[in-house]
């Protein structure tokens, strides 16, 4: 009845208080009384109905949840933080729920769990990054990590997650540095180089990261350069990304070439895009939008010939 779409069941039920009954379930040990519990009050928490949630979180509290995920069983602690997922959908209650901790829990069950786990968590973190109020809480309770690992998982799933919460991280001065220096450019890349639902949120996520000059000769030797001037001619992309994509590459390949040690070889560690660019004399005399323009050319000249 609570996994149906009828929402008058729904209220029916907890106006009935079923679910608190069912919580109390939740915590009674048998992990197959926990599993049927869980499912019923997975399906009640389910939808874009603000005052169930409320309900059942404020008359039901975060006991049964952690009861869930403290469990040695997978399939409770699935259900347990997919329950989250479903109650962080509220403003109210995800600022409860970071506040007790939840974040931490998700981020040592993470870890360990199966990919199923991992999905439900990543669901938890891309609605905890959306909200730059919780990125502190993300960053002291090793969430940037989590997320960075996230994204960087073969599952199609994480990396949506991944990237979107990346987006979001990244939009936040303080962390562009830490994120990129704990391995994010490079999943983002890579995402760019597929025709994933990701490819979106991965392209901007890498635009704002780019935001920051410190991180250019990062993500130049990551393949930065070329990942953004296939996103500005990506087809799917709107004009305003386009535009922001070739205007980034610009100031990427002024800003890496200008920061290269005059003696650094070429073929070590600078990208193939800062190479090209190092190799061609007055570099840095150039305007950047000039550079990003000669670059595109060659490449799209390069790209018909191997055609």
């Amino acid at each position: 009845l609570s996994l149906g779409g009828n929402i008058t069941n729904k209220v029916k039920i907890i106006e009935e208080g079923t679910h608190r009954q069912l919580a109390e379930m939740i915590q009674f040990p048998d992990n197959e009384i926990q599993r049927c519990a869980a499912l019923a009050l997975n399906g009640l928490l389910l939808g874009e109905h603000d005052e169930i949630k409320m309900r059942v979180f404020r008359e039901t509290g975060s006991k049964s949840i952690l009861s869930l995920i403290s469990s040695n069983d997978e399939e409770c602690v699935h259900s347990g933080i997919y329950m989250l997922g479903s109650l962080a959908e509220n403003d109210e209650i995800r600022g409860t729920l970071v506040e007790i901790g939840s974040i931490k829990w998700l981020v040592d069950k993470f870890k360990l769990g199966p990919i199923e786990i991992k999905r439900a968590a990543g669901y938890f973190f891309s609605l905890i990054s959306e909200s730059a109020e919780y990125h502190k809480d993300m960053a002291n309770a090793g969430g940037l990590e989590t997320v960075i690992s996230l994204a960087s998982l073969v599952d199609s799933e994480c990396q949506e997650y991944g990237a979107f919460s990346l987006a979001f991280l990244a939009s936040n001065r303080e962390y562009q540095i830490p994120l990129v220096n704990m391995g994010a450019v490079r999943p983002l890349v890579s995402m760019m180089a597929t025709n994933a639902e990701s490819k979106h949120y991965a392209g901007m996520a890498l635009l704002k990261l780019a935001d920051n000059f410190e991180n250019h000769i990062t993500i130049a030797e990551e393949g930065g350069i070329q990942a953004l001037l296939r996103l500005g001619r990506s087809r799917v992309t709107d004009e305003e990304v386009q535009y922001k994509a070739a205007l980034t590459v610009g100031h990427l390949a002024t800003n890496a070439v200008n920061q290269l040690p005059k003696q650094q070889v070429i073929d070590k560690g600078v990208g193939f895009a800062a190479g090209s660019w190092k190799k061609r004399s007055g570099v840095k005399k150039m305007q950047a939008t000039e550079i990003a323009r000669e670059f595109v050319n060659n490449s799209l000249q390069k790209s018909k010939e191997t055609t």
